[in-house]
């Protein structure tokens, strides 16, 4: 019978059915499903256990079919979960293969890029293109879906940069050239393509170029408003990159250019706003615009509430995470507060881009701005990295070859339109022609945002597929050119320069204490002081309207940076030593960096970590003992304090007056005291034998390395390691004598080998006395002279 069913069993589908031939014995099914899904089988063997036999009862006829249905039921369902787990799998390797081919590009472009003076963006681009046309991504749904979450950091970074200080301080080019700038460019390129099904833009490539007449067809003047709004915006990260690197940033021609992309920033969040609206209102024959104002009002009371919520909110959790000192809690909030704030805009209707963009804006104003930029940055560099690869492939290769003069057409349109509309607006906020045709240029490209936009708008289904392609094609080729445009303007600028009668205004420094501050790491009683020492005066020059030396300084603990931000210093929140916060906060260059923080190791690294990043800047650290010292010389620390040294020198110095030694007097043997402590810690970082580096003896100070280090020009050495005191009232300095031998008896209590009872002391002061060589003592008979006192 069990061969019978075996038999019976059809071969297709592979089942095999084994049947107990008694009505007790247990009936075994063995099912084994074979199913084919795109290429890829996933099998699944199940066994159901049934009761029957030949003799079997129309009762128990009934219990058995039931039982095979049930294992029937059963068999579907655990074979659609096998499946799923297999193709799970699949997709789990396909997505670690491709994870793989990231990492490679990224290893390879991002350095090959930068040897030759090119943005990395551009190299994603072009891996993109590569990876697409040979096939080397395997899952590139799921790959746009995780780069995705490069457009939120890149959102909530931009969002970071828009605290209300740099609005205000960039507000005469932001507002009065960026504004006019996006509405003007937005308004050309929206005329382009009108009226829909019409287009102007269409009928010019027609007549030019014999064009199909569908190219740049829109279906309705919302689509036309979005496209012309997206391409008005500019690349900050390849602008920003070209001004760092020329050093530009802090001239006017910098600052106004960096006002403008600021100001591109804000406008990009209506269109964050009108893309979902767009999509649910599926605007064909309709407009938008009464559905947005609903939306708007919405808008209004939702994100309102958010961001009411989010500043209290949000700003007291930071402060709470930031006490614990854990930097793994403090990232992992970071990312909380990016992710938290995309799902909550989402169920209010919005975009998970314009959350992320107000968790940025709504922490800009807080502390943490520094620390969080500099925490993210790695994820939002990867991440936008994957995004630009995914747009790459994008790149329908087939779309520019067949229509490449329309899209040099475009290319060259929108390199126009938006230089002499920036031109144009220049001169009315101050700026000179040279410096507004130089702007123009440099912000003629489209920008990563506009690939956000028309990422989303295809996501949504906003706008026509090849119209998005063709779009992104432009954007591309204009971003690539750059840096030729950055040139072109240059080069233009100096043509203007030599045919202008006027001058060119000179380019004043403007957040001169952005970019080359000095640093103060540590923000305790020694860094206010320091603090307070740099905002004087004089600190700076004998110019009364100065006001010292522009600083910056940062501490890892909240409260210390919250009471001193309130007491008018300039205290950031975050690690100093790490180059990444440092250029968070606008630091290109420091001018100098003082190490105040108090643990040994941390103040170690913090040096070791800058003198790599600056080589060429001069630190200056405290140490605790004098071990600490030497590993901070090691380090690279340009001058380092002994802490309880100099609290020791001004106490002893202190009661010596109070003795009644003269200031001169007590002045320079501290120096000696302290010049001796650096020698005996130079001579152990040299790793010269029997010195004793935690131990100085006040009578061995070695005066003749002294002298001999700081080049004095009498040349006068100690006999030995000898330092004598003696008592010669009413001389004001120490002396060195050429005809005072020391004596050579030596005295019970003296280990030195010198008798100090003979001394004659009348007034208490003790003074050095040195001896010259034989061989360099002149035949003079003049008996004294006088040691600098500068040793």
């Amino acid at each position: 019978m069990a061969a019978a069913a075996a038999a019976a069993a059809p071969r297709h589908h592979h089942h095999h059915v084994v049947v107990g031939s008694s009505r007790s014995a247990p009936v075994s099914v063995s099912v084994c499903v074979r199913r084919w899904c795109g290429g890829a089988s996933s099998s699944a063997l199940l066994r159901v256990g049934m009761i029957g036999g030949a003799s079997a009862s129309s009762a128990e006829g009934r219990g058995r079919r039931r039982w095979w249905r049930r294992g029937r039921r059963a068999l579907r369902v655990r074979a659609a979960a096998g499946m799923d787990i297999a193709s799970a799998v699949e997709v789990i390797n396909d997505l670690g293969f491709d994870t793989l081919t990231f990492l490679g590009v990224t290893v390879l472009v991002v350095p090959a890029f930068r040897v030759v003076k090119a943005s990395p963006i551009l190299g994603f681009f072009c891996a993109g293109v590569v990876l697409n046309q040979f096939g080397l991504i395997r899952n590139l749904t799921d790959v746009k879906l995780l780069s995705e979450w490069g457009i939120l950091f890149l959102l909530f970074e931009m969002g970071l940069e828009l605290s209300l200080s740099r609005l205000k301080a960039l507000a005469r080019y932001a507002f009065g050239m960026g504004l006019p700038q996006v509405l003007l460019s937005t308004l050309a390129f929206t005329a382009f393509e009108l009226p829909p099904n019409g287009a102007i833009g269409t009928k010019i490539l027609q007549f030019l170029f014999d064009s199909r007449p569908d190219l740049v067809n829109i279906r309705s003047v919302d689509e036309a408003i979005v496209i012309g709004a997206a391409l008005s915006l500019s690349s900050s990260a390849f602008v920003l990159q070209l001004l760092a690197e020329k050093g530009e940033l802090p001239t006017r021609f910098g600052s106004a250019t960096l006002g403008i992309l600021l100001l591109q920033d804000i406008a990009v969040v209506p269109l964050l706003v009108i893309l979902p609206v767009l999509e649910s209102q599926n605007v064909v024959e309709q407009s938008v615009w009464p559905m947005l104002l609903a939306e708007s009002l919405k808008a209004l009371g939702g994100l309102g509430l958010l961001s009411l919520g989010g500043k209290y909110l949000i700003r007291r959790i930071f402060e709470f995470v930031a006490e614990s000192r854990s930097s793994e809690a403090f990232v992992a909030l970071c990312l909380l507060t990016v992710s938290g704030t995309s799902l909550l805009t989402q169920w209010l209707g919005f975009s998970d881009t314009l959350g992320a963009f107000l968790a940025g804006a709504i922490l800009a104003e807080t502390n943490f701005r520094t620390q969080i930029e500099a925490d993210i940055r790695p994820f939002r560099g990867l991440l936008l990295g994957l995004f630009f690869v995914t747009t790459g492939t994008s790149i329908d290769m087939e779309l520019l070859i067949r229509e490449w003069p329309n899209v040099l057409s475009l290319l060259g349109g929108l390199i126009a339109i938006k230089t002499l509309i920036i031109t144009a607006i220049g001169p009315r906020v101050g700026l000179t022609l040279q410096e507004s045709v130089r702007i123009g240029l440099l912000l003629s490209q489209g920008g990563e945002f506009g690939f956000v936009v028309f990422s989303l708008a295809n996501r949504l289904g906003v706008l026509p597929l090849e119209l998005n392609k063709l779009l992104i094609i432009v954007v591309v080729l204009s971003m690539a050119l750059t840096p030729l445009l950055n040139e072109i303007g240059r080069r233009a600028a100096g043509i203007i320069d030599e045919k202008s009668e006027t001058k060119e205004k000179p380019a004043e420094m403007v957040n001169y204490d952005a970019t080359e501050p000095i640093v103060i790491l540590g923000f305790g009683e020694m860094g206010k002081v320091l603090a307070k020492f740099l905002s004087a005066p004089l600190s700076f020059g004998l110019d009364k309207d100065a006001e010292g030396w522009p600083y910056v300084a940062f501490d890892l603990n909240p409260a210390v940076v919250k009471s001193a931000r309130k007491s008018g210093f300039p205290v950031l929140y975050g690690d100093g030593s790490r180059p990444l916060v440092l250029q968070s906060a606008g630091v290109s260059s420091p001018k100098a960096v003082m190490v105040m923080y108090t643990g040994k190791e941390k103040t170690i690294e913090a040096v070791n970590r800058l003198r790599q990043a600056f080589p060429g800047v001069p630190m200056y650290a405290r140490a605790q003992d004098m071990s600490h010292l030497l590993d901070l010389k090691k380090a690279g620390a340009t001058e380092v304090v002994l802490e309880n040294a100099e609290t020791s020198l001004q106490l002893g110095s202190m009661l010596l007056r109070g003795l009644g030694v003269m200031s001169d007097d007590v002045s320079f043997f501290s120096k000696l005291v302290r010049d001796s402590m650096e020698l005996q810690a130079q001579e152990a970082l040299n790793n010269i034998e029997n010195r004793e580096i935690d131990i100085m003896k006040p009578l061995e100070i070695r005066i003749s390395d002294l002298v001999e280090r700081n080049g004095n020009g009498s040349r006068m050495i100690a006999q030995e390691d000898s330092l004598r005191l003696s008592s010669r009232p009413n001389i004001p300095l120490i002396e060195a004598t050429l005809e005072d031998r020391i004596p050579e008896t030596t005295g019970e209590n003296d280990q030195t080998g010198y008798d100090f009872n003979n001394i004659d002391s009348e007034d208490g002061v003790k003074y050095c006395l040195l001896e010259a060589s034989d061989d360099e003592s002149e035949a003079s008979n003049s008996s004294k002279e006088m040691i600098d006192q500068s040793v």
